[in-house]
């Protein structure tokens, strides 16, 4: 989930997923973003204008959220159909109007990029404009007004930016301490394995490893006990602790559970606290990118590539 610092870029990417929609295919409608009363600049012919003219975010966080708190930001817009000409011969803003109000009716969401690597759910919803609010809008432009409807897009973003670095087993070094949670992603088993021992053995301590299975039961009081006995292994050996095949219960997890999934009633924040309590760093190996709660705790993740291509991460 993109994060409260990538506002700025939440909004004009929003923006701009919301001119493609109504400008491609099959829609094909001329779409600006001018400010209300600016000159229409390389326009010709019937066209619809996109502007924001207000935003508010709303502060909330779950009962059983450990991560950051989380924001909704609801951008309002307000969608005018222009004329081709001054006295609107062909009626072409009412064409114009009536097919940008059903586009956004038709595709109430859209995944819009941020950045290269992040991208956001945004919902499309009317937004009731009253008169009051259409004059006040044109009044304070001083442009006749126009046939224009309001639209909210919504979506929700971390309060707070991640603390991870994204970097090499060298910064996993350096970071590691007491508690410290790292993550190893990607789909390459030998190199994450190798990478762990290279850990391990700069830090002077063998690795131990254990899969997620032997860690985390369906009741909390055995994840307790397994988590106990594995500790005061790792403690007696002086080990870095490595947990492997945790994509079931750390990775990306669909938003409604499927009822066969055995971690389905497991607290992943508590699971969370329990690891920030070993006695050396612990290292999560999953095969996909970590699920929110993990990346938040998270203080190294370090990416590594598919088994053929040449590797950034083990410097």
């Amino acid at each position: 989930m993109s994060s409260l610092t990538n506002y700025g870029q939440a909004i004009a990417s929003t923006t701009v997923a919301l001119q493609r929609l109504l400008s491609s295919p099959p829609i094909g409608l001329q779409v600006t973003a001018y400010a209300l009363g600016a000159p229409r600049t390389g326009v010709s012919g019937p066209s619809i204008n996109l502007f924001l003219y207000y935003d508010s975010l709303i502060s909330y966080r779950e009962e059983t959220q450990r991560g950051p708190s989380r924001v909704i930001a609801e951008l309002h817009y307000l969608v005018s159909a222009f004329p081709g000409d001054d006295v609107d011969s062909d009626v072409g803003s009412h064409r114009a109007f009536g097919t940008a109000r059903a586009a956004v009716e038709r595709h109430p969401v859209l995944n819009v990029p941020i950045g290269s690597a992040d991208s956001l759910q945004v919902w499309l919803s009317p937004s009731p404009l009253t008169n009051e609010v259409l004059t006040s809008l044109w009044l304070a432009s001083n442009a006749p007004l126009r046939l224009s409807f309001g639209v909210m897009a919504s979506f929700t973003l971390d309060a707070a930016e991640r603390t991870a670095v994204v970097g090499t087993v060298r910064d996993v070094v350096k970071l590691a301490g007491a508690g410290a949670l790292a993550v190893f992603t990607g789909a390459d088993a030998a190199a994450k394995a190798t990478a762990a021992a290279s850990v391990a053995n700069e830090l002077g301590k063998p690795l131990m490893t254990v899969s997620l299975t032997e860690v985390v039961a369906v009741a909390m009081a055995d994840t307790e006990d397994n988590l106990r006995r594995i500790f005061e292994q790792a403690e007696h050996r002086g080990a870095v602790l490595m947990i492997t095949a945790s994509d079931p219960l750390f990775g990306v997890r669909p938003e409604v559970l499927d009822v066969d999934d055995p971690y389905a009633g497991v607290e992943i924040g508590s699971i969370l606290d329990l690891l920030g309590q070993s006695p050396s760093v612990v290292i999560v190996e999953l095969a996909h990118l970590a699920g929110d709660e993990l990346a938040d705790r998270t203080r190294v993740e370090v990416r590594f590539p598919e088994p053929d291509s040449p590797s950034a991460t083990s410097d």
